[in-house]
């Protein structure tokens, strides 16, 4: 709804919403959307085509997340070794690091810093 209507909300926004426990400002700023997607909805029931709006095809609302990222034992040890002798790779090293293990960077990245936090 918010990629319709222009504002994202974070998924904390939006359980509290559904758990009716929002603060007070965060009320204020969902009003205006509810009201406007209320709008919309009571129209799209005087007017059915409106359902066919090319704004909310999925490519336009946008990507979807990506998938939770679970890392194989051996890999996981090979990394924890990693960055325990190097704990502030630089990016090359990361990019050569993931390479070398078949895996995206950006996996590599976060998985250091869940690495170094828990030393």
């Amino acid at each position: 709804m918010g990629k319709l209507y222009g504002n994202d909300f974070s998924q904390t926004t939006i359980s509290r919403f559904e758990a009716l426990n929002l603060s007070f400002k965060n009320m204020c700023k969902l009003k205006p959307l509810l009201q406007k997607w209320l709008e919309d909805a009571d129209s799209t029931l005087t007017n059915p085509g409106a359902l066919s709006n090319p704004l909310t095809t999925p490519e336009t609302i946008g990507r979807r997340r990506k998938k939770r990222t679970s890392i194989e034992t051996s890999v996981r040890v090979a990394l924890e070794k990693a960055f325990m002798q190097n704990p502030k790779p630089t990016s090359e090293e990361i990019t050569m690091l993931a390479d070398g293990l078949c895996m995206e960077k950006e996996v590599v990245s976060i998985t250091r810093c869940v690495v170094l936090s828990l030393l």
